[in-house]
């Protein structure tokens, strides 16, 4: 109780932003800095907490490497090795390896050798189309704003502890409500190669939004957020805070999108949010504050007609994510730290109706950009395209064959990638290499 009795004398005035707030000291438009090796590049670790296989739906594994690499992809369940699949990636190749457990929910890690790489998971099935990145990095604490707990969903955080100490965390919750006090969220105990799965629909019922930093006391967890509609789920990793973000994939025709922002620190952060589309025009800027310690949601609705990307800067640091709705359909990613001029892309093709790869240009100069198709069996495909500055530029994946993109530009620059099927959508995130 002490953690949360000191929060609340911090956070005096707790402000969860639905409608925008009048503006703070205004935040500088800037670049996402990219003077540092980029944040969440490749690593010879990725952590998966989250993929999905039985009789109804499947989960596949997209492994990209940075250069010629080995991998090992192991399941871990119950404290142990349950299954471990081995192979191999260089620059023209991209692998799939199919969950082999049918056992529901389930949490993996991939060791790369030689060249660092990265994973994304890609589950799709009845009432199921849901992935994201699988992490690669480990922050200080972790943020995943975006939830929601109304009645006829579910929201689950995943804990996940590859490691072969016990580790334990403490959960901030921010809400419509303000700040959410409870025991139940202190000193969670993840033990060692174990996933926790913390059911947050029953302990924290009826929020329209729901956010979560998780604050490590001992050892280390990865942490993944499902949120089940019912009739889909959207899956979103954790993220360490920054102090600007790039979302390639933002908003997409038939989805209303809202971003989420969290501030664990004990004073406000001033944002604002800046809005691209194919067009390359001017569109309208957004100002607002998240309020320390908090949350604030912003609706994107109505921004622009067709698909769209965001950056959002603030003068402190937080964490984002864009999470869209359809009558039935959700989504969700966490967005970019940083800028590059090379991503690796695992995950388009796997989807059987394809995919669109996003890229997004929030530059004041024109960028030619490359970007190749590769499958496992060495099949590529390369094309070339010019984005105009201040701009996105969406490219349909339609081969099926296809288990990642590699993208190359002239210049810095984000991308991400979308997936529909009837009812249903995904979006995801990609990993920068220079």
């Amino acid at each position: 109780m002490t953690r949360i009795l000191g929060l609340v004398l911090v956070a005096l005035a707790v402000v969860v932003v639905t409608a925008l707030p009048a503006p703070g000291p205004p935040v500088p438009i800037t670049e996402i800095s990219r003077s540092e090796a980029p944040t969440g590049g490749v690593s010879h670790f990725a952590h998966c907490p989250w993929s999905r296989s039985d009789s109804l739906r499947s989960s596949a594994y997209s492994v990209m490497g940075e250069g010629p690499a080995g991998f090992d992809l192991s399941f871990l369940e119950g404290g142990s090795v349950e299954d471990r699949i081995s192979g191999r990636t260089d620059s023209n190749t991209a692998a799939r390896v199919e969950n082999p457990r049918q056992v529901g929910a389930s949490s993996a890690l991939v060791e790369f050798s030689g060249n660092g790489g990265a994973v994304g998971v890609v589950a799709a099935g009845e009432g199921l189309l849901a992935g994201d990145l699988c992490s690669g990095t480990i922050p200080d604490s972790w943020h995943l704003p975006g939830g929601s707990t109304i009645e006829g969903e579910s929201l689950v955080l995943r804990l996940f502890n590859p490691f072969t100490a016990d580790a334990r965390v403490d959960l901030w919750a921010f809400s419509e409500l303000g700040i959410e006090a409870g025991e139940a969220l202190e000193g969670l105990t993840v033990p060692a190669r174990r996933t926790r799965v913390v059911a947050l629909d029953e302990l924290l019922p009826r929020r329209e939004s729901l956010s979560i930093v998780v604050r490590p006391v001992m050892g280390s967890v990865i942490p993944v957020m499902v949120l089940d509609t019912g009739a889909d789920s959207a899956v979103w990793p954790g993220s360490g805070a920054g102090d600007g973000w790039e979302f390639p994939v933002a908003g997409a025709v038939g989805l209303r999108s809202d971003l989420v922002l969290t501030n664990e620190a004990s004073i406000p952060v001033n944002f604002l949010i800046e809005v691209f589309d194919e067009s390359g025009g001017l569109l309208p800027t957004l100002e607002g504050r998240i309020e320390g310690p908090g949350q604030a949601r912003v609706s994107l609705e109505g921004l622009s007609s067709s698909g769209f990307g965001v950056r959002v800067t603030g003068d402190g640091p937080f964490g984002a994510v864009v999470v869209a709705r359809s009558e039935t359909g959700v989504a969700a990613t966490v967005g970019a730290r940083t800028t590059a001029t090379g991503w690796l892309v695992p995950g388009p093709g796997v989807v059987s109706s394809g995919s669109r790869l996003r890229l997004l240009n929030a530059g004041v100069t024109e960028l030619t950009v490359s970007y190749r198709t590769l499958t496992p069996q060495g099949r590529t495909r390369a094309n070339v395209i010019g984005i105009p500055a201040n701009s996105v530029r969406t490219v349909h994946i339609a081969d099926a064959e296809v288990a990642g993109v590699r993208v190359t530009s002239d210049g810095p620059m984000t991308v991400g990638w979308l997936a529909a099927a009837p009812g249903r959508a995904m979006f995801s995130g990609a990993i920068p290499i220079g």
